[in-house]
């Protein structure tokens, strides 16, 4: 039995020449460059959340540890 290279059926994942269309996990559009979709998030996406604010330091309230 021969199978033609189109027939995928046995295959447990669709293989296409094209690559699947992954979008950004915010604003849902279309990521094309490789960074963006390595990322998962697009360009604009991905400079505001690099872009934040820091919260900066605070002091943490904690009991000392037990003496040994």
């Amino acid at each position: 039995m021969t199978t033609r290279p189109e027939d995928q059926t046995s295959l447990p994942i669709p293989v296409t020449r094209y690559r699947p269309v992954v979008t950004c996990l915010d604003c849902k559009t279309p990521l094309t460059n490789r960074k963006s979709r390595l990322w998962g998030r697009g360009e604009k996406c991905r400079h505001d959340l690099t872009s934040a604010p820091s919260p900066g330091r605070f002091n943490v309230e904690q009991d000392e540890l037990p003496e040994a």
